[in-house]
Parts: C-alpha cells; sequence; structure tokens
C-alpha cells in the first residue's frame, strides 16, 4: 500500500529522522539524516551499525537484535541508547526514538556524542585534579605563602568593597547590610551583628547571615571589661562560649568574638559584634576593621540625615497636594455658590418683565380677534406666535440654568443621567447649534443615586471641552450605559485631541490645552474630585488631530 502522508516537516527537525511504512520501506530522510548517514539504500544493512547501549522498553518481540529492528517493531512508542560504528575505532552514540505517525512510523536520532565526550573528559579532568592536588600537597610550604599573599589582596579587596558602598549608597539597611557581608567573608564568620545603642545596653538590628534573623531585635548586656573597651573606642577580641550575658546561645567549644565600637567624632552610635571559629582572627586585619567602624560611623550619619529630610519632603509634598485639592474644593464651592446667586438674580430680573410681555402678548392677541381679518392683522399674528415661542424659549433656558445650578439639592438623591446630559445640552446650545452634530447612544438607565448639582459640573465641563476643541464642524458622541451595578457615561469628539505632552498632567490642576484667556485649568481638576466623590473614576484616551473621549464611571451608591 502506497503512503499518502507528507514528511516534508521533518526537514525542520534538529535531530535525524526518516520515515518508514509497515514493510519497513523507507519512505523519507531529513536533511539531517543525509548530512550524517549518507543516501543509505539498504535499511536492513544500515541498522547493522546499531547496536544497543541501554534499552527503556520492552516490546513484544524480545529476540536477539539491533535497535533499528525493536524501533520498526515496537507496538509504542520507542525510545533506546546506541552506539552507532561505521569505521573502526569511531563510534558515535545516539537516542533512538521512534514513534506512529497515522499509518507509518518515524524513527529519530538524536546525537549525544558531544556528551559522552564530555563524560570522558569529565573523568580525565577528575584525574588531572587528583595529580594536581599530589602536587600542591608537595610543594605545601610555597602554597602557604602563596595563600598568605592572596588573603591579604582578598583583605584589601573587601576593603575596597566595603568602602564603595558605604560612599555610593544612601540606604542606611543596605550600607550596614553590605559591612556585615564583607566581614562575615573576611573572618569566615559564623555569624556578625550590628547592634545600635540604647541608653546603657545595645539592640540588634542587623544580622548576616540572614537565617540568624530572628536575632534582631534582641538586647545584648556585655561585661563589664567588655563596656569599659567600648567606651575607650578600643577592638575587643576574646574567646566565650555565650555570644553575650543574657544570650541563649551556648557554643560546644569557645569561639573568637571580636567587638568593634562604631564612632562618629565623639558620638557613640553602635557595634559590630563578628563570631568566629578562627582563633588568630583580628591579628592582621585591626586597622581594616578600625577604616571599616569609621566608614560606616560617617555613612549611617550621612544615611540618617538623608532619610530626616527624605521624610521632611515627603510631609511637606503630602502637606501641599492636600492645600491644592482643598484649594480646588473652595473655588469650586465658591464658584458655584456665586453662580447660585447669579442665577436666582438674573432669573428674577427675566421673569418680571417677561411675564409682562407675556401678558401685553395675550391682551394683543385677544384684541387681533375682534378686528377683521386682513394682511395687517394676518402679520401681527405671526409675529405674536414669534413672540410665543421666544418667550417660552427664555423661559426654558431660565429653567435649564436654575435646575443645573440646584443649590437646594447637595444631598445625594436619585437622577436620571440621561435627562441631565439633556439638561446640560440644553444650556450650551449655543455652541452647538448650527455647527456640531450630536449624537445620542443613550441606553435605558435606572435612577442613579448621586449629586446631581455637581455631576452636571463634570458633563458641562467635558461638552464644553469637546465643543472648543472642534474647530469649525464636528460631531460629539454621547454614549450612556449601565452595567453590573455601573454607570459609564462617554463623550466623544473628533476634536484636534491632546497634546502627548500634557496627557499624564490633564487631571492636575492649572492644566490646559486652551489659549491664555480662555481657560483655568481647573475644570478638570475639579471633574476628577467630583468623579472621586462618587467612588468613581474619570479616564481618557485620545490622538492628536482625530479626537477625544473621556469615560466616566460611577458604581451605583448605597
Amino acid at each position: 500500500m502506497v503512503s499518502l502522508n507528507n514528511f516534508e516537516f521533518l526537514n525542520n527537525f534538529s535531530d535525524a529522522a526518516i520515515a518508514v511504512d509497515s514493510t519497513g520501506r523507507v519512505l523519507f530522510k531529513n536533511y539531517r539524516f543525509l548530512k550524517i548517514f549518507g543516501n543509505i539504500k539498504n535499511l536492513e544493512k544500515f541498522s547493522n551499525y546499531f547496536n544497543f547501549d541501554i534499552c527503556l522498553l520492552d516490546t513484544d518481540n524480545i529476540q536477539n537484535s539491533n535497535p533499528i529492528s525493536f524501533a520498526l517493531s515496537a507496538n509504542e512508542d520507542f525510545f533506546t541508547l546506541a552506539v552507532y560504528q561505521k569505521a573502526k575505532e569511531i563510534f558515535q552514540y545516539f537516542e533512538i526514538s521512534s514513534f506512529f505517525y497515522k499509518d507509518d512510523k518515524i524513527i529519530l536520532f538524536n546525537d549525544i556524542t558531544a556528551q559522552k565526550n564530555c563524560e570522558e573528559l569529565t573523568n580525565r579532568y577528575e584525574n588531572l585534579k587528583n595529580e594536581y592536588e599530589k602536587v600542591i600537597a608537595e610543594n605545601k610550604n610555597y602554597v602557604n605563602f602563596q595563600q598568605k599573599a592572596q588573603n591579604q589582596a582578598i583583605k584589601m579587596a573587601l576593603m575596597h568593597r566595603v568602602s564603595n558602598v558605604i560612599r555610593e549608597s544612601i540606604n542606611i539597611s543596605k550600607i550596614i547590610g553590605s559591612a556585615l557581608k564583607e566581614l562575615y567573608n573576611l573572618f569566615a564568620a559564623i555569624k556578625v551583628y550590628y547592634a545600635r545603642v540604647d541608653t546603657k545596653n545595645y539592640v540588634i538590628e542587623h544580622v548576616y547571615p540572614a537565617k540568624y534573623k530572628t536575632a534582631a531585635g534582641s538586647e545584648i548586656n556585655l561585661e563589664k571589661e567588655a563596656t569599659k573597651d567600648i567606651l575607650s573606642k578600643n577592638i575587643r577580641i576574646n574567646p566565650c562560649l555565650k555570644e553575650y550575658l543574657n544570650s541563649e546561645i551556648t557554643y560546644p567549644k569557645p569561639v573568637t568574638r571580636i567587638i568593634v565600637p562604631v564612632y562618629r567624632l565623639n558620638e557613640f552610635l553602635g557595634i559590630l559584634i563578628i563570631y568566629t571559629a578562627q582563633k588568630n582572627a583580628a591579628d592582621l586585619q585591626n586597622d581594616i576593621l578600625q577604616s571599616i567602624a569609621t566608614q560606616l560611623a560617617t555613612a549611617i550619619v550621612q544615611a540618617s540625615l538623608f532619610e530626616q529630610i527624605s521624610a521632611k519632603n515627603e510631609e511637606l509634598q503630602n502637606t501641599l497636594t492636600e492645600l491644592k485639592e482643598t484649594q480646588i474644593q473652595l473655588i469650586n464651592s465658591e464658584k458655584m455658590a456665586s453662580l447660585g446667586q447669579l442665577v436666582a438674580g438674573v432669573a428674577h430680573e427675566i421673569n418680571t418683565p417677561l411675564g409682562s410681555i407675556n401678558s401685553n402678548n395675550d391682551i394683543l392677541n385677544k384684541l387681533l380677534n375682534r378686528l377683521d381679518c386682513n394682511d395687517t392683522v394676518q402679520t401681527i399674528r405671526k409675529i405674536n406666535e414669534i413672540d410665543k415661542e421666544a418667550i417660552k424659549r427664555i423661559s426654558q433656558i431660565v429653567q435649564s440654568l436654575k435646575k443645573f445650578v440646584r443649590l437646594d439639592e447637595s444631598e445625594l438623591q436619585f437622577a436620571d443621567i440621561n435627562k441631565e446630559l439633556d439638561l446640560t445640552l440644553e444650556l450650551i446650545k449655543h455652541e452647538t447649534k448650527n455647527r456640531i452634530k450630536i449624537t445620542k447612544n443613550y441606553s435605558d438607565l435606572p435612577q442613579i443615586k448621586c449629586y446631581p448639582n455637581i455631576l452636571n459640573q463634570v458633563f458641562m465641563n467635558l461638552l464644553v471641552n469637546a465643543c472648543q476643541s472642534i474647530d469649525k464642524t464636528g460631531e460629539i458622541v454621547i454614549t450612556t450605559n449601565f452595567s453590573d451595578g455601573i454607570l459609564t457615561v462617554k463623550i466623544k469628539d473628533n476634536g484636534t485631541g491632546i497634546d502627548e505632552s500634557i496627557k499624564d498632567k490633564i487631571f492636575t490642576a492649572g492644566t490646559t490645552t486652551k489659549k491664555v484667556g480662555i481657560g483655568t485649568g481647573l475644570g478638570l481638576a475639579i471633574s476628577q474630585k467630583i468623579i472621586q466623590k462618587h467612588n468613581g473614576t474619570i479616564t481618557f484616551t485620545s490622538k492628536k488631530n482625530a479626537g477625544t473621549e473621556f469615560i466616566v464611571k460611577i458604581p451605583q451608591m448605597q
């Protein structure tokens, strides 16, 4: 039966691969196979070059055979390690695996010769290492001398690293932690402490290595002799079984304890304590310890001062932020109060003469009904109708202004957001008339609990900004939606967009995209505060010369 499978995909494999049908006929050899084994003609002859290394899978046909035969006869996926020998004393090692592909079988050959050679090299390396250790043992005196020189170089390198960390960092924990680590390495220590001065005793603040960190916070009581040396600014070295007088840790045999006082001029800051199994640990390192202690003291004082300054700066920044927010709220409150008084006064001044005009219009209409109908009367009637519509329009504007301000509605209440948007659109009709198309994608909304008087300010700011971003003609799309307890209002325009340079500070007071004298830069800052008062969010997307969309999300308040 002729195989219909396409095996071109095998050329993408990094391993050598052949495809064989159920009769053992080779159907395909990939590029890698041809490169390693050549264009074989006889699969049985080719199989004879392979022998088992380790066989990891039994088959139904257990007999003396080679790996290729096993791979062909296996009734399931097959894997083994094999040795390939095509020439005398030339061996290659392969991982051979096979698996079914539809009615045919694919055999992969992964060359692991390099891995085997690496193992042999490793063994040779171990032998060379043993020989090298013998040479080292035979030249012990020379090595000891060399080791001392190396140790001195290591000490100086450690000193240099400690100095660098102390000079470059302003973080107290990092400075002390780095110093403790270097001292730990320098003295092959068991552990290292830094304890700050606390009245007459000392409190452990930093520990190295970290596995002993539970010691942090412990109070240390030292014997009188140790205290005397510390107050004299002397390094104290003595054997001990207990780390300090009140320690719960007792060593099975004496260890060397090194206590280094840390002074900044005459200011006593704390102590470094090193525990090591080395008996003469500090004989040659005394100068290094003194230098580290001096530099550490300077760094601690500087870092402490920096932290204090940083804390003050942060406190001042927070205070400034609070003052700015309070200023915005005061400006907004004063603005709304002034607007409310102005609207109330204007409404009264307009309604009084408007009432007279409306009354006179009604009288004129009654008089016209008594006259004979002629062209003059018809003309006056048309003028009278126009006047009625004008009076109605003025009344609607006055009512809209009074509803928008709503100084008597400062508490939470339920409102129809679609109607609130329409109210705002009514007030900015002069901005949109004959210039901007308003598209309303309103959803059926439930009554939303909010502060309508200030929420309308947000809609007013966003809609006026959208109008002013459109140079000549354009469109504003307003979309409302309520889902999962959240009201979403989107106001999108096709105006000039927002510059990249101010996008990240668009809600900051004083930031404006308008010309000098037109905007104060408070509108969006106030809007953000209003939305935050509703526990909501206000975000935007904008592209230069392609428009802006503001998205307001407000959860239904309880």
